[in-house]
């Protein structure tokens, strides 16, 4: 096939797997591999600022972190930083983990599409600024980032075909003059222009990537997700982006805030590496401004922990309703995350206490597909000899068919730009 080798492109920096060594295994599964549902849709009360509900999920046999994000519309780096300790290639079955699928939103205008780089997510405001739909995002790596502040959605394509541009040619001179719809395309099925040349938000053929930050600046959204917003935003439609590292907003009586990773931490996510200690500032004057009167209920101490450990989880630190704190300790099902020194490890710290990296002596982490190799394309997938279920999305009907306006992409073939 005359594209066959982008499957052995590398992708990041520093050596590692490539997809091409364990395509082969999985291939069988394909077919058969489950689609999402997609993402949530929520109705707002007047001030509210906290949606979805965190549960538990019980892994089933051969099942990967990479697979069970995409089953509840999360990213990778979200359920890896909210199941320290445990390995997202090699978790266990029969292993109950956290899925953190409550979302405190940014903060700003309630209008059109937000994206908050900082947590990953891409937020659709409708009605007015009365209902939100929320989708797991990848964004750039560093050095390549996304611009901040707003812009517009000012053209829209399906089945694109992608041009790769100077820039990203001379890095790989062996890419192809143009690469049409198809499994191929790093675009997906669907792409949407934005006001700010050569930065799009389009879908994927490497679902595995999202959530984590090896974009070249493009927003890309799992195939299903960019199916379903493509249906549902117009041309003109505003889009904001902002760089808010902690959220905190009230649902009902409950005060949560919300202290993502820092960009290099989901980098270290992403790369097995221990994860370095990087408290978040001002994170004491978010929830002290968000709280208002009420701030003689927070618990000061959780505050602290979530901006020491920023796991990315929504974390509730007051309640207002009668018995407050004292009735809903327990609530919470996320496992409570001592903040202490030993813990981290050092100066290489780590969410995890043990001696190997994120889970323990049982398996080299070294060893995960998400290591680095080449200059500005980066590949995932599960280690050598991987034989469980792999992300799947089907092409729909059509696939192959010109764009309809014949408009040229310029976007880096995997990871945008």
């Amino acid at each position: 096939m005359a594209y066959a080798f982008l499957n052995n492109v590398g992708h990041g920096r520093t050596g590692g797997l490539r997809l091409a060594h364990w395509c082969a295994p999985v291939a069988l599964l394909l077919a058969t591999a489950a689609i999402p549902a997609g993402a949530a849709e929520y109705q707002l009360e007047p001030g509210q600022k906290a949606v979805g509900e965190p549960t538990r999920y019980t892994i089933k046999q051969d099942e990967v972190f990479a697979d069970i994000a995409r089953q509840f519309d999360l990213g990778y780096t979200e359920i890896v930083a909210a199941n320290p300790g445990i390995n997202p290639w090699v978790p266990g079955t029969g292993r109950t983990i956290i899925i953190p699928t409550r979302h405190v939103l940014p903060e700003g205008p309630r209008q059109g599409i937000v994206i908050n780089l900082a947590q990953s997510r891409l937020f659709y405001f409708t009605d007015g600024g009365d209902r939100v739909e929320t989708y797991p995002i990848t964004i750039g790596f560093i050095g390549k980032n996304t611009p901040l502040g707003a812009t517009r959605v000012v053209s829209k394509e399906p089945y694109p075909t992608w041009y790769p541009p100077a820039s990203i040619r001379a890095e790989e001179p062996e890419l192809p003059a143009a690469v049409p719809p198809g499994p191929d395309n790093p675009l997906g099925e669907y792409a949407m222009h934005l006001g700010w040349k050569n930065y799009l938000i389009h879908g994927t053929n490497k679902p595995d990537s999202i959530g984590r930050t090896v974009s070249h600046g493009c927003i890309r959204l799992y195939p299903e997700d960019i199916q379903k917003l493509f249906g549902e935003v117009g041309v003109g439609t505003s889009v904001r982006t902002v760089e808010q590292s902690a959220t905190a907003g009230w649902r009902g009586d409950a005060l949560y805030v919300q202290v993502y990773p820092s960009k290099a931490q989901a980098q270290e996510i992403d790369t097995s590496q221990a994860v370095t200690l990087d408290p978040a500032d001002g994170v004491d004057e978010i929830v002290r401004s968000t709280a208002g009167n009420y701030a003689n209920l927070v618990d000061w101490n959780a505050v602290r922990r979530a901006a020491q450990q920023r796991t990315g989880m929504a974390v509730k630190v007051a309640d207002r309703s009668p018995g407050g704190m004292a009735a809903s300790r327990d609530e919470e099902p996320a496992a409570r995350y001592e903040a202490s020194p030993s813990q981290y490890g050092g100066s290489a710290s780590r969410y995890d206490a043990s001696a190997s990296r994120y889970g323990g002596s049982t398996y080299p982490y070294d060893a995960a597909p998400s290591r680095y190799e080449g200059s500005s394309s980066r590949s995932y997938g599960p280690p050598l000899g991987y034989a469980g279920p792999a992300s799947y999305y089907a092409p729909p009907p059509g696939y192959g068919q010109p764009a309809a306006d014949g408009q040229k992409l310029y976007s880096n073939w995997y990871t945008g730009r």
